[in-house]
């Protein structure tokens, strides 16, 4: 009885690391690369013009090993005005990118997947009237 828990418990181990080069390698079209696309704006109605009172909403996804990293950033001519970062699990299948958590506004933004190609990742919102919005994230190098 011993030799045999002893034995799956070898088999299991060794299994364990399979899965986990099998799930590395389907990240590879994603793995360390950082997309952002806009995904809205505020703006501000003032007396004077005033280049810094509105911004605009952008949305960065930075791909690491075991989650994405989510930057909800709120951008002006002047710089950054606040921004949002979480982080969430992410799938890869072929060219299908599944993030699990994203938000604009701090409200959840339905993109059930996104499409990888040419560099960037393509996914659409599906609203209740079956209207959406496109969103491009463009592949950004860090430094």
């Amino acid at each position: 009885m011993k030799a045999t828990n002893l034995l799956f418990l070898i088999l299991s181990l060794m299994f364990v690391p399979a899965c986990s080069q099998t799930q590395n390698k389907n990240n590879k079209i994603v793995l360390n690369k950082t997309f952002r696309t806009s995904v809205g704006s505020m703006c501000a109605e003032t007396n004077k013009p005033k280049p810094c009172a509105g911004y605009t909403v952008f949305l960065e996804l930075s791909f690491k090993n075991d989650y994405v990293l989510v930057n909800e950033k709120n951008e002006n001519q002047c710089g950054i005005v606040s921004q949002n970062k979480y982080k969430t699990n992410y799938k890869v299948i072929g060219n299908t990118v599944k993030v699990e958590k994203l938000t604009r506004y701090g409200e959840p933004l339905k993109i059930d997947q996104l499409l990888y190609a040419n560099n960037s990742l393509t996914g659409k919102t599906i609203d209740q009237d079956q209207s959406g919005t496109e969103y491009v994230f463009e592949e950004i190098k860090t430094k």
